[in-house]
Order: structure tokens, then C-alpha cells, then sequence
């Protein structure tokens, strides 16, 4: 990758950080006290939101006559109002049986979610903050209540949105490198839209790679692409399992060079192939 790089990624995942950050004093200090009360009013919040969700009826959510809104929902507008009703109460049974099968609320299950949650967030700020704003944090546990000291906070902001320039200046600098190339029309738009597609399998069938993905996630409508006459440049890591994330596409002489970012177990792969063109279906 050139331009939507490892690096790119990274910066991506760090604009949003300082949401839903608000600002307290009382952050500024470590209190075992405070960090106790955040706790377990963010975790009674949990519990009332789950509770409040099931007490919700499903004749509610999903009337027997078919809404507007609901046609969209479940994309059944280009149908005749008689066929969209009788496939929309096809759906609907199907979903009052999931809704009537749902495992009773334990609010001990949801204390164990709670918990893991606020784990994962634990490890994310760990991971995505730089030392030099983490040291001046007084208790990263409450930080990942999404607390924060006004001195801190405002770090965090400056820094998302230094992530967020260098983000939208890299994709601006790619858009007019792919307009300099093939003008406003980038060939395999359509063939290399696979962002959220997961790879099943890559094989070589002669001088061919064939690719066969799960594109329940993405947007895409096929399942295999195929990289005509390919030789492979770069691979970090087999591709079994690894999410789409993103692609570049640059002339050769009379080639295709195509450049892959994929994500596997948390860990990022370059794929990098030269080809004469590519299938899907």
C-alpha cells in the first residue's frame, strides 16, 4: 500500500477517541472512591437500557400491516403492495419465533458483559493513546468510563484531530492519484468494492488466483474473484479468514497493480499482486 497504509489504519482508528469523553476534576486525581461510583452507575445504566429493551413488545416493533418504513427495512418496495405484505409476514414470523425464543434477562449475565466491556475498552485506550497523553492520566479506569480531566480531554481532542487531517488528507492525495491515472473512471470499481468481505480460500488454478469470499458483511454480490495471469508481489500472511479493509489499483505497463489491506486476528496484512484483470461472480 502506498497511500492507505497500516499507518493510515491505525490513524483511522484513533479520530473518534475522545467521543463520548466529558470532562470532570474530580479525573484529575486517583480515587478508588470515584472510580467505584462511576462503575456501578455506568453498570446500573447497562442494566436498566437491557431491561427497558425487553419490555419492549414486538407487535410494536414489527405491526402486521406493512409500514412504509418497515418495506424499506426490509427492502421490499419495488414489490407489489400484495407480494411485499406476504413476504414481509413470511419474515416476521420468523422473527416473532426469534423474539419469543430469547433467553430470559439475567442481570447476572449482564454484569459479566458489563465487565468484559469495559475490559476491551480498558485495552483499547492502552493501545491506541500515546505515552505521552496516557502519563498524565490519573486512573485509566476511569477514563474508560469515559471520564476524563479537562487538561486531558483536551489532549485527546488535538490529538484525534490531527488523526482525522492526516486521515482525510492521505484520501484526498489517493483520489488524485487514481483521477491521474484512469481519470473518473477507476477500472474493477464494482470487482474490488470488498471492503468486509472475508476470504475463504485463495488458490492458484494455472497462472490464475482465484479468491472465494464471504460477503454477508460487505457490499459486494459475488463470491468469487478471479486475478487473471498473477504473480503475487507482497504477502505479509496467508489470507484464509482475513476482512477486506481497503485497495489501491495503479497501471503497470499493461498491468494492474493491486494493493490489498486486510485484517487478520487483529493483525494487518499487505497484499500486493500484479495481473492482467479480474473477474467476480
Amino acid at each position: 500500500m502506498k497511500y492507505l497504509t497500516k499507518e493510515f489504519y491505525n490513524a483511522m482508528q484513533k479520530m473518534s477517541l475522545r467521543y463520548p469523553l466529558r470532562a470532570s476534576k474530580k479525573a484529575e486525581v486517583f480515587s478508588e472512591d470515584y472510580f467505584k461510583k462511576l462503575y456501578k452507575k455506568e453498570e446500573d445504566k447497562r442494566i436498566k437500557e437491557r431491561k427497558a429493551a425487553y419490555e419492549v413488545k414486538f407487535e410494536d416493533m414489527f405491526p402486521e400491516e406493512l409500514t412504509e418504513e418497515l418495506a424499506y427495512s426490509f427492502d421490499l418496495v419495488e414489490l407489489a403492495p400484495e407480494e411485499a405484505q406476504k413476504a414481509y409476514l413470511e419474515q416476521r414470523e420468523q422473527l416473532k419465533y426469534n423474539f419469543d425464543s430469547r433467553p430470559k434477562l439475567s442481570v447476572e449475565q449482564e454484569m459479566k458483559r458489563f465487565k468484559q466491556a469495559f475490559r476491551n475498552r480498558l485495552n483499547y485506550l492502552n493501545k491506541l493513546l500515546p505515552e505521552h497523553i496516557l502519563q498524565k492520566v490519573a486512573d485509566i479506569r476511569v477514563l474508560a468510563m469515559n471520564v476524563a480531566a479537562p487538561e486531558v480531554k483536551k489532549e485527546i481532542t488535538a490529538y484525534c484531530k490531527q488523526n482525522k487531517k492526516l486521515v482525510f488528507s492521505t484520501l484526498d492525495a489517493y483520489k488524485k492519484q487514481l483521477n491521474k491515472q484512469f481519470g473518473p473512471n477507476a477500472p474493477f470499481e464494482e470487482e474490488l468494492n470488498l471492503h468486509d468481505n472475508v476470504v475463504l480460500s485463495c488458490r492458484k488454478r494455472g497462472k490464475d488466483i482465484v479468491l472465494t469470499i464471504d460477503n454477508s458483511y460487505g457490499y459486494s454480490t459475488f463470491s468469487t474473484i478471479v486475478f487473471k495471469n498473477c504473480t503475487v508481489i507482497k504477502q505479509d500472511a496467508p489470507l484464509h479468514g482475513a476482512w477486506f479493509l481497503y485497495n489501491e489499483i495503479y497501471k503497470s505497463g499493461d498491468k494492474f497493480e493491486l494493493h490489498f489491506l486486510l485484517e487478520k486476528h487483529n493483525k494487518l496484512i499487505d497484499y500486493t499482486i500484479l495481473t492482467d484483470g479480474v473477474n467476480a461472480f
